[in-house]
């Protein structure tokens, strides 16, 4: 490996060609090729970036180019087991669009094979590498917001309905990520109920709840049908709550300062009311970062990771705790929506 890292991309769908750009303006990287395997998005790639090679040969990149020190995957999500394990065994850094696999026994053999290898193994959680989330998890350690009782997680849109997989697996790594990285329980039961009005053989609506080691709640909706574009994040802390919008377009994070009457409490049970007073004390916006872009921030830790010899925050443990969560939600729809304990 030189100054710069090659890096190949599989994959040139909707999600690779945002993704393409990242790479070709990061200052670690050289992109060397993009396979796809089908016609249509490689004429696009070419179009787009006629520097850039393209070819419908995994073995291309893999089998013959041994100059490619990483490949980024970005295909769909029943694709990305067997194209990481051939990868990883093929020497290459990896990165793989989320989830790392459909199946929590195929996450962990990927991650030790990583391992075997010293090879980066890199989930695309992009939120992580968000400066709004990061902010947030901060102002939760700091108690900022008191004692967290729940989250409420919503990803909903009239957009880009997938054939291959629902939307618990699409939407809900997402979720399940933002979930660990702001929450210090560990996570303990997971159900999830879905429901399939689009497609037959696909949900495109759930809702999904996890409960954490620490008594805290999310509660997961995910909607393919819905009037408003939204990935946002509520916080119920006992000082105060926080909102969040993910959308990159129109992100903000408002506070809101709140209390309740509990002095009511001093009286005698007999002469209660039947309510305890509460209300909105004020609320502000937190400034300071709308311009950081997320998704370049996550592709300059995975470079700089293999640079470094050193782990990305978006490694191959924690998208091993985001796949449990998911594998368990998979459980309990199949089971019609029962709690399924996950032993993790």
């Amino acid at each position: 490996m030189g100054s710069r890292i090659n890096v190949a991309l599989i994959g040139a769908g909707y999600w690779g060609q945002k993704l393409l750009p990242k790479f070709l303006a990061a200052p670690e990287a050289e992109v060397r090729m993009v396979c796809d395997i089908h016609e249509g998005n490689r004429a696009e790639i070419e179009r787009k970036f006629p520097a850039v090679p393209t070819t419908d040969s995994l073995d291309t990149i893999l089998g013959t180019r041994e100059e490619i020190d990483a490949v980024v995957i970005v295909t769909p999500p029943a694709t990305h087991y067997a194209l990481a394990k051939k990868a990883l065994q093929s020497g290459k850094h990896v990165w793989v669009e989320k989830p790392l696999a459909l199946r929590l026994d195929e996450g962990r053999e990927l991650v030790q094979l990583a391992r075997k290898q010293t090879a980066v193994i890199f989930v695309d959680h992009t939120f992580l590498y968000d400066p709004a989330v990061r902010m947030i998890r901060e102002m939760i350690q700091k108690k900022e917001l008191g004692d967290i009782y729940h989250l409420f997680l919503q990803r909903l849109n009239l957009g880009r309905i997938k054939r291959d997989s629902n939307v618990w697996w699409n939407s809900g790594p997402h979720d399940a990520s933002i979930a660990l990285y702001l929450l210090s329980g560990r996570p303990t039961r997971v159900n999830l109920h879905g429901y399939r009005y689009l497609q037959p053989h696909l949900e495109d609506l759930n809702m999904a709840v996890i409960e954490m080691s620490d008594g805290t709640s999310a509660f997961v909706y995910h909607n393919w049908l819905y009037p408003e574009n939204t990935a946002k994040l509520t916080v119920i802390g006992s000082k105060q709550f926080l909102i969040y919008e993910g959308k990159f377009e129109k992100r903000s994070i408002t506070v809101y300062e709140y209390e309740l009457d509990y002095s009511v409490n001093d009286r005698r049970a007999s002469t209660l009311p039947t309510t305890i007073p509460s209300k909105i004390k004020a609320e502000h916006k937190l400034e300071g970062f709308q311009d950081q872009e997320p998704l370049a921030a996550a592709v300059k830790d995975f470079l700089e990771s293999i640079r470094d010899h050193r782990e990305p925050l978006s490694n191959g443990d924690f998208s091993l705790r985001v796949l449990a969560i998911l594998e368990a939600g998979e459980r309990s729809l199949r089971s019609d929506g029962e709690r399924v304990r996950l032993d993790f």
